[in-house]
Formats: structure tokens, sequence, C-alpha cells
């Protein structure tokens, strides 16, 4: 899912400190602060993007409906979408 998807997504999430993640050959890495030139940035609050993560709140609806904002292109952030809810499908599934 991830490879061959190399792109940096940073987080702007109201009162957390930004953090970004870079996805390289494979990987996953975790940086605090602020990259020069992300490829995707996600803005808003600390409460939506929880929801999101855990699958409570539907990403393109939460969109739509203005609760979180995102510079780049559109085909990135919808492949982030993508890993992510295969993340959590893997994540609920029985060992």
């Amino acid at each position: 899912m991830i490879s061959g998807w190399d792109r940096i997504v940073q987080f702007n999430i109201t009162g957390e400190a930004p953090f970004y993640l870079t996805f390289a050959s494979g990987q996953i890495l975790l940086s605090d602060g602020v990259h020069e030139k992300p490829d995707l940035t996600l803005k808003g609050a600390e409460d939506v993007f929880y929801r999101l993560m855990t699958g409570e709140l539907d990403g393109m609806k939460a969109f739509m409906l203005g609760q979180f904002k995102f510079e780049g292109q559109f085909k990135d952030a919808a492949r982030f979408a993508q890993i992510g809810e295969t993340f959590r499908k893997s994540e609920k599934s029985p060992p």
C-alpha cells in the first residue's frame, strides 16, 4: 500500500506541536516539527483527527463539512486516507 508512495505528510493540529510523516521506500518515519516542503498538509482540530484515525468520522464527510482542511494534491489526500483505512482494518482483525 505504501510501497512506491514517497511523500511527506505534515500535520498541523490545533493545540498540538506540528509533526510530519515521511513515507519512503515502504517505510514510515515520524518527525517533530514542520517540514520545508511537505507534499500534503492536514490542518484541523485534535478531536477531528482522533475521530478520523479511529474511523469514528468519515474523512470525505468531514472534509466536505469543513472540519479539516488539506493543502496538496487530492490524489495524495485520497491515498493517505486509503492507507489509514487499511491500517484501521488490520488493527481490528483478530491475529
